[in-house]
């Protein structure tokens, strides 16, 4: 299991470094491209598939094994100039696969934003959304999406569990996942937690 679960560890490490890295020409990105597809990919996708055999601990890692393939497919093949609200919504049925059913929530707005920005949002908000599918108590979330102040925030909210934010610190996936993706990008996000009542967690970008 240990061996598994560093294998897992370094194949992730590879692919968000290769996929981080950005080439002037196009002939680079399509090496790069090709290597991560026939090589990371292909074998995280060998990781997810199941067994009857699997623990259930080894099924929670062939599960995001699956998740983070799907994204890396994404990534591998996402063209400039996508929607927000067409991502959240690719990213709310692939949390629906891991048990959580997030209902999006958005009035007719224009979501175009910067690429660089609309990840950030993407990326923030899948954060969010694994929060509460590991440590929520609930199945359900809703997310908002709405402009407000020259920008676009999205909102998601659970009636889960919540927690006492003066005494659990904010680990990894709330300080670098949220707040220093989407601020890296001139946004911010607040989060809002009371035992007992949920969580709220709102990321803002300016256009």
């Amino acid at each position: 299991m240990e061996i598994f679960l560093a294998g897992v560890a370094v194949l992730l490490g590879v692919a968000g470094y290769y996929l981080g890295v950005r080439r002037g020409r196009a002939a680079e990105r399509l090496v790069f491209h090709r290597f991560i597809h026939d090589t990371v990919l292909q074998a995280l996708e060998a990781m997810a598939l199941r067994r009857s055999s699997d623990s259930p601990e080894l099924t929670e890692i062939r599960n995001a094994a699956r998740a983070q393939a799907a994204v890396l497919r994404r990534g591998l093949s996402e063209p400039s100039g996508g929607r927000l609200i067409e991502d959240l919504s690719v990213l709310a049925t692939d949390m629906s696969r891991e048990g959580l059913r997030a209902q999006l929530v958005s009035a007719d707005i224009d979501d175009t934003l910067p690429d660089a920005r609309r990840k950030a949002v993407r990326d923030a908000t899948r954060e969010a959304l694994r929060n509460t599918l590991k440590h929520g108590g609930t199945k359900r979330v809703t997310v908002r999406v709405e402009e407000r102040d020259g920008g676009i925030a999205v909102t998601t909210r659970d009636h889960g569990v919540g927690f006492d934010m003066t005494v659990q610190p904010r680990g990894f996936g709330i300080k670098e996942s949220i707040i220093a993706r989407v601020g890296e990008v001139g946004g911010y996000a607040d989060i809002v937690s009371k035992p007992g009542n949920g969580t709220r967690v709102t990321v803002w970008v300016p256009r």
